[in-house]
């Protein structure tokens, strides 16, 4: 059996999506069940709905507290599959997404695989171009890291793991880095799929993107009491090297190259209210959710 699991957070009209997107994979014939967990009353009533027209594969697990880590954790527990494949609420897998990567799991040595992000936003505006370029280039670095078997962190939005490697998710730390690092450890295979997409709505407006890119920022921070900056994908020195190879090459007209050149004081404020919020304020990263408005979908179809 496999174990889809979508974690929700105030978004019913997403939610209905990104269930009926599972139900309907396609080159998908492994018995499998949804989990889906949310905290709040309008969300929880779509999950219902769902359970009532599907009730040998929906089960719905109540979200007790803002810590998404140890929403995980609890799932980890109740899951029947063999393989559980993570996804969020307001996250659309492609119709094929799915058999992408339970085909990995052949390999018994195959412990840990992730999917590929992309913007479900237009590239025609200032945060949509930087969504697009930033989760292209992501793409291209795991890929390369992949292909020279150096370590990958994996995005959280398509994420699966052969379950009983590990038994419970650090919560001071991002999942999508952890997780892959701890079956890598366990001297499990991780595995980056790019054909694996998964469609995410990214911030539409710059304190809703600064919001998303620190807390990104805070949880990489966090990972150095795990794991050696050798193996860690995502630093400032990183972004800067890296950018210059690629993200200059991304633009296709002067409008998106003045986009481009932004981006870079925009990580670095990123990075620099990182740093002040950690070291000055010693505010640490917290696995809890924090939503923003403007990453809600729309009515996107793919």
């Amino acid at each position: 059996m496999i174990s889809l699991i979508v974690t929700a957070y105030e978004d019913p009209h997403s939610t209905n999506e990104a269930i009926n997107r599972l139900l309907n994979q396609k080159n998908f014939s492994e018995k499998f069940e949804i989990i889906a967990a949310c905290p709040d009353e309008p969300t929880r009533k779509v999950i219902m709905d769902y359970k009532k027209k599907y009730p040998k594969i929906i089960k719905y697990v109540k979200q007790d507290n803002p810590d998404k880590n140890e929403l995980m954790n609890k799932i980890l527990n109740l899951a029947k599959g063999k393989i559980l494949i993570w996804t969020d609420g307001n996250k659309f897998v492609e119709e094929d997404a799915i058999s992408l990567i339970v085909a990995k799991f052949d390999d018994p040595l195959v412990g840990c695989v992730g999917g590929r992000p992309l913007p479900q936003n237009s590239r025609n505006d200032l945060f949509g171009f930087w969504a697009h370029l930033l989760t292209n280039a992501a793409h291209r670095l795991r890929e390369k890291r992949f292909r020279s078997g150096k370590f990958v962190e994996q995005c959280a939005n398509l994420l699966a793991i052969r379950k009983y490697i590990i038994n419970k998710i650090p919560k001071d730390v991002a999942e999508d880095s952890i997780i892959p690092y701890l079956i890598v450890k366990k001297g499990y295979k991780n595995i980056y799929v790019g054909d694996a997409k998964v469609y995410v709505m990214y911030p539409r407006n710059f304190r809703d993107w600064v919001k998303q890119k620190v807390r990104s920022a805070k949880s990489h921070e966090a990972m150095n009491i795990y794991l050696s900056k050798k193996v860690k994908q995502k630093t400032l020195l990183n972004e800067f090297i890296y950018g210059f190879s690629f993200v200059l090459s991304f633009p296709k007209n002067s409008k998106e190259l003045l986009w481009t050149l932004l981006l870079y004081p925009a990580r670095l404020y990123v990075w620099l209210k990182a740093f002040y919020e950690i070291r000055i304020k010693k505010i640490p990263y917290v696995a809890v959710w924090s939503r923003s408005e403007s990453t809600k979908t729309l009515d996107y179809k793919k």
